[in-house]
């Protein structure tokens, strides 16, 4: 039910993605264009090895390809890459700024419109009041602040994790480690799983800021007593959540040669946001607007409702 309400929510608040994707197409142009000039020799550096034209290679023969090849021409970019990094180090201060920019900063300036967006759902689960996004996003601009940084540190092992996970699947299929593809899908399975159980237990964080109007640490313990209230909902609910994601990205990438995700970024962001206040909701028991006019009741209020009913017609 999480997951389909999630959907309802989306389509009654469409407009909600092009609002993100207003906001991800200033992050991203803003990140280009501080980046661009400290990548510039690094970039300079990888051309001269042929990364880039390897890279070329693999995204022309990838859907010609055996998957073990592509990963094992990706093991070998990522090793290429590394032997460049490592023989450059003249360009010690631009490896710092770029990691410090895209693995801190970038997500962290993309990961500020959460509450934001959650608030605007808020007003339309509860009451179906329109808020705007660029005034929730003003207004809570210092809430935002400290709760995306407290979010990143506290992920931060998840994070490294997954990523940790991902490299350890390409180098061992590029080992013929794992020889056969019923292996494979197994690792990729647990890696989806991983994310998933990440965005389960973190999924009631950001909507109780947002209906309690509380802080960020009381927000945490909330979110953990919600998110144990109804584990296994939350959690299968996710991973239905992130294959659909994984599955719906992939592909818009592929055909369109990645220019899809300028698209599909911002909408699956929402997707996230919505779906933990969904979860949110479900596990407080609280009436919610997917519709206009139409509004979900659990059943445990339904059940109160008919007695509040007997005890007046008494």
């Amino acid at each position: 039910m999480i997951f389909r309400n999630t959907m309802r929510l989306l389509l009654s608040n469409f407009s909600n993605v092009w609002k993100v994707l207003v906001y991800y197409i200033i992050c991203i142009a803003l990140t280009i264009g501080v980046c661009y000039t400290v990548a510039t020799p690094i970039l300079s550096k990888l051309s001269e090895a042929g990364v880039f034209e390897s890279l070329g290679n693999l995204i022309n023969s990838f859907l010609n390809a055996t998957p073990t090849a592509n990963v094992c021409s990706l093991n070998q970019i990522i090793d290429t890459s590394w032997q460049v990094i490592a023989t450059n180090i003249q360009f010690r201060f631009n490896y710092v700024f770029l990691i410090v920019w895209l693995v801190f900063i970038f997500p962290f300036t993309l990961d500020l419109a959460q509450l934001a967006l959650g608030e605007v759902f808020y007003g339309f689960m509860t009451s179906q009041v329109k808020y705007g996004f660029t005034g929730r996003y003003i207004k809570n601009i210092s809430k935002s602040l400290l709760y995306t940084l407290v979010r990143y540190f506290v992920q931060l092992v998840f994070n490294v994790s997954i990523v940790l996970l991902c490299v350890g699947i390409i180098k061992l299929v590029a080992l013929r480690t794992i020889g056969n593809i019923f292996s494979s899908l197994f690792v990729f399975a647990f890696t989806l799983c991983f994310i998933a159980l990440k965005h389960t237990l973190f999924s009631c964080w950001m909507p109780a800021i947002a209906v309690l109007d509380c802080g960020v640490i009381k927000g945490l313990k909330q979110n953990f007593k919600c998110v144990f209230n109804k584990f296994p909902s939350i959690f299968s609910n996710y991973l239905t959540l992130v294959l659909s994601a994984f599955v719906v990205n992939a592909i818009f990438a592929l055909v369109t040669f990645s220019v899809s995700i300028v698209v599909t970024m911002p909408l699956t962001a929402v997707v996230f946001v919505i779906c933990q206040m969904v979860s949110y909701f479900s596990s407080q028991g609280m009436r919610f607007y997917v519709y206009q006019d139409v509004f979900i009741s659990p059943k445990r209020v339904e059940e109160q409702d008919k007695i509040t009913k007997l005890k007046h017609l008494i």
